[in-house]
């Protein structure tokens, strides 16, 4: 499959093109040189494009821009300049991840996806339950410690209202016989739409929720009249899944973390 020039370009820097609503929680900052997204608790970097001397200049731009408390993750794919940027960045002090991942792919489909396995439900978030069921299930999925669990527990209501406010992100629930199973969430741009968060709950894990969740969300972006899915995955847990799901690697994508 031949993927669009804008296409790669999307699902190399995500961040560029996805929709960001005034008066919401989270905003951009683009010059050209480097794409800022910050939200409440978490900042993200990408797209640098300066001359080489300019490396060191620009980290102390984007540092300006985002408190020093905040978590800082840098995404770096092949279009960045200089081509060593990544090695600079690392000279002047920015590591691996907390979490581990260091590389991520990205991943792009232009193609119908397979229907919605029989016996599973997919459904919008429009819920307040809803939205925390989501929650729980990603929670569960992705090991999330009870400490972390009861610091994000308070902010639920909050983040509810507005991503109903708002519309993004777009949240999905995938149930088994009325249990909550899986969940993930699509943020919505004019070349298509980015997949986050998709999670499935431990014990319903190989009974095709993933690929119902990718339907439901492309039946979203068909609806939005930008039939294009867009992700980022991590090589050693959703990569190996969406790459049988039929999507088409794209590019690398390193990270960095910035802790100041």
């Amino acid at each position: 499959m031949k993927v669009p020039r804008e296409l790669r370009e999307y699902a190399e820097s995500p961040d560029r093109y996805s929709r960001v609503v005034a008066g919401s929680s989270v905003s951009r900052f683009d010059d050209g040189r480097v794409c800022i997204i910050q939200g409440p608790t978490w900042a993200s970097v990408s797209a640098p494009t300066v001359a080489a001397d300019d490396v060191e200049v620009l980290l102390a731009e984007v540092r300006s821009l985002i408190p020093p408390d905040k978590p800082t993750t840098w995404w770096i794919g092949p279009s960045a300049r200089p081509t060593d940027v990544v090695r600079r960045l690392e000279v002047l002090g920015l590591g691996h991840p907390g979490d581990g991942v260091s590389r991520l792919f990205s991943l792009v489909r232009t193609e119908e996806p397979a229907a919605i396995p029989e016996g599973i439900d997919v459904r919008r978030v429009e819920t307040y339950d809803d939205f925390v069921a989501a929650r729980e299930v990603q929670w569960d999925a992705f090991e999330t410690t009870k400490e972390r669990r009861a610091a994000l527990r308070p902010m639920l209501p909050a983040d509810f209202d507005e991503s109903m406010r708002l519309g993004i992100p777009v949240g999905f629930i995938a149930s088994i016989d009325g249990r909550p199973a899986a969940a993930g969430m699509s943020i919505p741009s004019e070349r298509g739409v980015f997949l986050i968060a998709g999670a499935v709950s431990p014990w319903a894990r190989g009974r095709g929720l993933y690929r119902a969740l990718v339907r439901a969300r492309w039946d979203d972006a068909v609806a939005r009249g930008t039939p294009a899915l867009v992700t980022q995955a991590n090589p050693d847990t959703s990569y190996p899944i969406l790459r049988r799901l039929g999507f088409e690697e794209v590019c690398e994508i390193r990270r960095l973390e910035d802790v100041r």
